[in-house]
């Protein structure tokens, strides 16, 4: 009979090693996030890990109250003396602490699913004890901090999910989640086109075909619109459709309110907000000294996947 019990409690003794180990080392943010996700496994586990330091006392009072009756009864079964000690302890070693931790430590939400009953009833029976404890706890100790990752960290968490055999996460997807990140890091400055590099029109240009064709064989689609050193407005070529060279200004084709200006310093994913808020495809850029350079759509674009693109001009 005394083996029988011996058998039992080394078993709840694993039991209550198991849960501390394998229970305590879940984030209850991952438990969260995969039971909204449906996760069968993590809602079953998700009621029971939300007060920690309630499941901690419960399991390590249980654990204490097995160990104790259990070393009482081994005393019985195996005798007094040294060996009578080195085989207790080998026993409660092994069988009590080594393998049930292993085991719930690698396994521990499918198993956690399994027993979240029996653990909800052993909180019930403990919460005298455990209770004011654990209230204790809370007020000493402060709520759980949620296991928030900041940028670095979250991007090292996708580089090396990427790189994983397993992943299904592919190099583009890596690119894109990067670059999305790098918004906010990311300046006006830093991906601007200099205003030396800019293929601009005056306000005040006569609109002829030797300027028709200079802006069709650029490749590109707006032009800034130019006076007094300060971009006022964007040509847009498809407006020059059909039109008849005339020499009228350009003045009188140019859109003034389809760009936003910004300053050198204001960040990508605010630059995008506003572009897309205000419908245009390119901004002007300036500091203290006035205009400097222009961002256009692509340029955010090409901050968000993580690659050039280039048109059939090279653009």
């Amino acid at each position: 009979m005394d083996i029988i019990i011996v058998i039992a409690l080394i078993l709840a003794s694993g039991m209550f090693s198991g849960l501390t180990i394998g229970l305590m080392g879940l984030s209850l943010d991952d438990v969260q996030r995969s039971s909204d996700l449906g996760d069968a496994n993590a809602a079953k586990v998700l009621p029971v890990i939300k007060n920690g330091n309630l499941l901690l006392v419960t399991l390590l009072l249980g654990n204490t109250a097995v160990n104790t009756s259990l070393s009482i009864f081994l005393g019985g079964v195996v005798g007094e003396g040294v060996m009578a000690g080195v085989i207790s302890t080998a026993l409660i070693l092994i069988f009590g602490e080594i393998l049930p931790a292993a085991a719930l430590s690698r396994h521990a939400l499918v198993i956690g699913a399994m027993v979240a009953d029996l653990v909800k009833v052993l909180i019930f029976l403990f919460y005298p004890i455990a209770g004011p404890i654990s209230i204790v706890l809370d007020h000493i100790l402060g709520e759980q901090l949620p296991d928030l990752l900041n940028r670095h960290e979250l991007r090292h968490v996708i580089e090396t999910h990427q790189q994983a055999k397993e992943s299904d996460i592919d190099a583009f997807d890596r690119d894109m989640l990067l670059g999305v990140l790098s918004l906010q890091e990311t300046t006006a400055a830093d991906i601007m086109t200099p205003a030396e590099d800019v293929l601009t029109v005056a306000y005040e240009e006569p609109l002829n075909t030797t300027l028709i064709n200079k802006l069709k064989k650029s490749g590109y689609t707006r032009f800034p619109v130019l006076r007094d050193d300060r971009i006022v407005g964007v040509l847009n070529i498809k407006k020059l459709v059909g039109i008849i060279p005339d020499n009228r200004l350009i003045k009188e084709h140019s859109s003034d309110n389809r760009l936003v200006h910004i300053h050198t310093e204001i960040k990508a994913d605010d630059m995008l907000n506003r572009m897309i808020k205000a419908k245009v495809h390119i901004a002007s850029v300036s500091d203290h000294n006035g205009w400097v350079g222009i961002v256009t759509m692509e340029d955010l674009l090409e901050t968000l996947v993580g690659h050039e693109i280039s048109d059939e001009f090279g653009h």
